[in-house]
């Protein structure tokens, strides 16, 4: 696995955390009405809202006590059951404690850290290969494929609802998030720093040589090099996912600073 000093993964070993990321983008998705007050220089007022279908979590005060995992769960699932029609988004949201794992990966992605231990049931199969051609180590193309399903998922999903059921849950976020971040900072400015990493990842079209570090294998480029373990688990995954993943948040951004922009 990678040991977070840059080194890039074991290949064998090394799809895990890469498709563990894109699952993260696809929840962190969730978290972009956050965008609005940043944007702004200033954190949103609360939106209020009538709840139209059970779970009635949203209506509890920002400073009620958290609701139980099963009762918030059991919100986002319903919320979000149509943010893709694709399946493979439906068994993500099976697993528990969604709220905390989102708070969670987005803290890991703003540090440039992996979140492996958060979404390992994310796990492909198979090795992440590589190619030696005219004696130079590539990364194989066909690697990338073990993340098209995931790609896709994150490509089809619906920005609006997706903002719109953060935006309910928003103030149970930063209440998770105030358990183990330093007094006084924000869930959402971390939000914008876990963007900000996906974004600064570069698309790839053009062949990608490694070279050989004992067991290891690092970039041969040292701007590749340099960037954080999660941005090379991004650039794992392939120009064709990471398009999707960074048009998203593109999109979701576009989105947001339109609204923001109307009288």
């Amino acid at each position: 696995m990678d040991n977070g000093s840059g080194v890039m993964v074991k290949l064998e070993r090394g799809a895990l955390v890469g498709w563990g990321l894109v699952i993260l983008v696809a929840v962190v998705l969730a978290g972009a009405g956050a965008w609005h007050g940043l944007l702004h220089g200033k954190p949103e007022a609360p939106v209020a809202r009538v709840p139209v279908e059970p779970p009635t979590v949203a209506t509890r005060t920002p400073d009620a006590p958290l609701p139980p995992i099963a009762e918030l769960d059991a919100l986002l699932r319903a919320r979000l059951a149509s943010a893709s029609p694709l399946t493979e988004f439906s068994s993500w949201l099976r697993e528990a404690d969604l709220l905390r794992r989102f708070v969670g990966v987005v803290s890991n992605l703003a540090e440039g850290d992996s979140p492996r231990a958060l979404v390992g049931f994310l796990a492909p199969s198979g090795e992440f290969p590589v190619s030696v051609q005219a004696g130079r180590t590539l990364v194989a193309p066909r690697g990338y494929t073990r993340y098209d399903t995931v790609g896709r998922v994150v490509g089809s999903l619906d920005s609006t609802l997706l903002v719109d059921t953060y935006r309910e849950v928003r103030a149970f976020a930063q209440r998770l998030y105030q358990e183990s971040a330093p007094p006084g900072s924000s869930f959402e400015a971390t939000l914008l720093r876990a963007f900000e990493q996906v974004l600064a990842v570069p698309v790839l079209e053009q062949d990608v040589e490694v070279v050989a570090r004992g067991a290891l294998y690092v970039y041969a480029d040292p701007r590749l090099e340099a960037l954080t373990p999660a941005q090379k688990h991004l650039l794992r995954m392939g120009p064709a996912n990471l398009r999707l993943i960074q048009g998203k948040v593109r999109e979701v951004q576009l989105k947001l600073t339109q609204q923001a922009s109307r009288p």
